[in-house]
């Protein structure tokens, strides 16, 4: 993948806050205003994931670092990244995710068991 220009990265991480806000859009608005921020950053980590996803897969996870004669296998730096945002976004999408309802489970009193 070439290098991805910063009109598609906007456009990817607006598509990504679109999707996210649709996820929250029937919780109270005091609530969608709080998460916006959350959202856009979690926006962010994703489009920046997946670019340093495509730069692993290319130039794989280390590389050979030659200085003099000295040569050694070092860790590519966007593995490095890649290993610190992914904790991140995992966490902001955890907090984005807790926002939501969570499922009411119809509890049935009476299964008519005892009447068998």
């Amino acid at each position: 993948m070439a290098k991805m220009s910063k009109k598609k990265q906007n456009e990817l991480i607006e598509q990504e806050i679109n999707r996210l806000l649709e996820l929250i859009q029937e919780l109270p608005e005091e609530k969608i205003q709080a998460a916006k921020r959350l959202i856009e950053r979690a926006a962010f980590m994703k489009v920046t994931l997946e670019i340093l996803e495509e730069n692993i897969k290319t130039k794989g996870p280390t590389y050979l670092f030659v200085n003099g004669a000295q040569r050694m296998q070092v860790e590519n730096p966007a593995q490095k990244s890649y290993n610190t945002m992914i904790n991140r976004y995992t966490t902001a999408c955890e907090k984005i995710f807790n926002l939501l309802p969570k499922e009411k489970v119809e509890v049935v009193d009476d299964d008519d068991f005892d009447n068998f």
